[in-house]
């Protein structure tokens, strides 16, 4: 409870700064104020928090020194605003039709048991591959750790400085209930944007359809950065729109800051102020000359450019590519080369061919085929990832309806939600990742446009309207349903850690399997110890001892190609200070190694001369013979990580 209690005074302070920041924007109400105040007050939180790692003064008195100044800034708009939001809340749970109330209350329904879930230790996933692995590093270290040995510790951008925030205040807990709220607001975000573009109605239905797919269930009980991506392009979406409606060039500078927000939070997200941009160059273009026009699109991308830029600049510096380990052919970068870019672009094409072969099928090799895309996403979602049947779920209602859009090819508001989010869609599915998760942004769009051509097809008599409703309230009832599901399974366990009856060590012991490993590592390894983990794909977050990944796939510092005898592999390790090697137990192979059978020869020797520590049923611990044990040079201790 005390990390709940936490992200609500932290959200008071942001919300007061972010208040006082949009005062001279015309705001429809306090709701959508709110969306983008919040949006905007976490979003310059997380720059602070960059700021201050760059420094190297990441600590608590430093950063509660930070959010006490926010909160002493915004105290007025902070309680006028909490004041308001109260109100209105006491007003709906009054005043609204029993529907409404009915729908808020399955949608708190599972909003709390996704809270109670984030109470619970994190398990599994890309949270423990890197999410929350770099930030709680960052947090320890009070500051970047170097990390040569994986590009992960690069790409690190807003989201993630946020959880690194988390950890310093609090833990992994408080980072995951930041996600959780910037599921919320999302929603709130997609109602905002449904009202502006097609009306209240379909803005409620969209943001109900929203909150209950399945696939943003699974988003929001994991620390994964793609529902903060979806807040800022979805509210980028809507300063947009409201600039063309009203002209205030507020607007369009808050669209521009919240694009560069969805840049500098995912590089997927660089696409939200390239296709904003165009609307925003078309806009100006049918309104004024061609070179007020340009200068308007162009002072739209110089801020967006200037918002996103700071974790890009990070990279830079540490690496030499702003965008490590993309684009090494343009960039060049550190610790890295063309032949490990080719060898990890072979890997996720094997892995994503056998996660394909679970539905029948390959992978998309071609254009033509890709084309199936929004097929698998709506009919086979369980072969995007080794998860459960209904975890990347979107339900069937985007594919029934958005063809309906040729209903509202009149509206342009319509028209360009609909480009806009086919646009983005496109490109992620043709030219990067085919996978639901990485096109949640687009999916958001387009399901308010499937809304509102769902509400068009009611126009034609009573009756349509009856039946338009009942397929709207049968899908958020399927599609809710379908949502507990996906959260079920962890549900009591996390209930029983919520209320002290369940340890967190016996629950990681049921639910996280290579936990047990860890475990046993974090008590027969010494606290000034360094752990070489051994594995394909690491997911070290529960090891709490100083690592070192030795994945073949996730960096080029070690250079397997390059080594021939366990004697050249611990010459390579030297830099590090490595003292002891575990095996972390592996997936079945879901893609082969690109560099050979070399790695697993020269993992096999190097455990061979070791000396057997403590042994486990997933796995055993080994400790380097002094005679073997690389030499810690100089800068060793920041090469490594600590997890504690």
């Amino acid at each position: 409870m005390l990390d709940a209690a936490t992200l609500l005074v932290l959200l008071v302070a942001v919300y007061g700064v972010g208040r006082r920041c949009v005062r001279a924007i015309p705001f429809v109400d306090g709701g959508e104020e709110a969306i983008f105040a919040l949006g905007l007050g976490l979003g310059l939180l997380g720059y602070v928090t960059l700021a201050l790692a760059l420094l190297g003064i990441l600590r608590l008195p430093v950063l509660a020194s930070v959010l006490g100044c926010m909160a002493w800034l915004g105290r007025r708009e902070a309680v006028s605003g909490v004041v308001r939001g109260l109100r209105a809340t006491w007003r709906f749970a009054s005043l609204a039709p029993g529907g409404a109330r009915f729908a808020a209350a399955l949608a708190l329904a599972l909003f709390g048991i996704e809270c109670l879930l984030v109470m619970a230790p994190a398990v599994g996933g890309d949270q423990t591959k890197y999410q929350l692995v770099y930030p709680r590093l960052f947090a320890a270290a009070g500051g970047f750790v170097p990390t040569p040995w994986s590009f992960w510790g690069y790409m690190q951008y807003l989201g993630n400085m946020l959880f690194t925030a988390a950890f310093v205040l609090r833990g992994d807990v408080l980072a995951r209930l930041v996600n959780v709220a910037f599921g919320v607001l999302a929603t709130g975000a997609v109602f905002a944007l449904g009202r502006r573009a097609c009306g209240r109605t379909v803005g409620a239905w969209a943001a109900l359809l929203f909150f209950a797919m399945p696939l943003t269930a699974t988003l929001m009980v994991r620390a994964w950065v793609e529902m903060a991506l979806t807040l800022y392009v979805v509210s980028a979406t809507i300063g947009v729109l409201a600039w063309r409606q009203s002209g205030h060039r507020g607007w369009l500078a808050l669209a521009a800051v919240m694009a560069g927000f969805a840049g500098g939070t995912k590089l997927m997200g660089v696409l939200a102020p390239a296709l904003l941009g165009v609307v925003v160059l078309a806009t100006a273009h049918a309104r004024r000359r061609p070179v007020p026009a340009l200068r308007t699109a162009i002072g739209f991308g110089l801020v967006a450019v200037l918002v996103a830029s700071p974790c890009y600049l990070r990279n830079f510096v540490a690496t030499g590519n702003p965008i490590f380990p993309f684009g090494y052919g343009l960039f060049g970068g550190r610790h890295w080369s063309g032949e490990a870019a080719r060898g990890l672009d072979d890997y996720y094409a094997a892995y994503r061919q056998t996660q394909a072969e679970r539905r029948g099928g390959g992978a998309y090799g071609s254009w033509r085929e890709t084309l199936r895309f929004p097929w698998d996403a709506t009919m086979a979602p369980y072969a995007f990832e080794s998860s459960g049947r209904f975890a990347y779920d979107v339900g069937p209602f985007l594919l029934a309806f958005a063809p309906a859009v040729v209903l509202l090819r009149r509206d342009p508001r319509a028209r360009i939600l609909a480009g806009v989010g086919l646009a983005y869609g496109a490109i992620v599915v043709f030219g990067m990742w085919a996978h639901p998760r990485y096109v949640h942004p687009a999916l958001v769009l387009l399901l308010i446009v499937a809304v509102a051509a769902c509400r068009a097809l009611g126009d034609a008599g009573p009756a349509a309207r009856r039946a338009v409703a009942a397929v709207l309230a049968a899908t958020a009832l399927w599609q809710g349903m379908t949502a507990l599901r996906v959260v079920a399974p962890l549900a009591p366990d996390s209930l029983r850690v919520a209320l002290g009856r369940l340890s967190e060590d016996a629950f990681l012991r049921r639910h996280e399997r290579r936990y047990a490993l860890w475990d046993l590592v974090n008590r027969e390894v010494p606290a000034d110890g360094n752990v070489l983990v051994l594995a394909m794909i690491p997911h070290p977050y529960h090891l709490l001892r100083r690592f070192t990944l030795a994945s073949p796939l996730e960096q080029g510092a070690i250079d397997y190609r390059r080594l021939a005898t366990v004697a050249d592999f611990t010459a390579a390790l030297a830099p590090y200070g490595v003292t002891h090697v575990v095996r972390e137990p592996e997936e079945e192979r879901a893609a082969a190694n690109p560099v050979g059978e070399r790695v697993i020869r020269l993992w096999d020797a190097l455990v061979a001369g070791a000396e057997k520590v403590a042994d486990g049923p997933e796995g055993a611990v080994y400790r380097l013979p002094s005679h073997t044990r690389p030499a810690v040079a100089a800068d060793g201790a920041a090469a490594s990580a600590s997890g504690s």
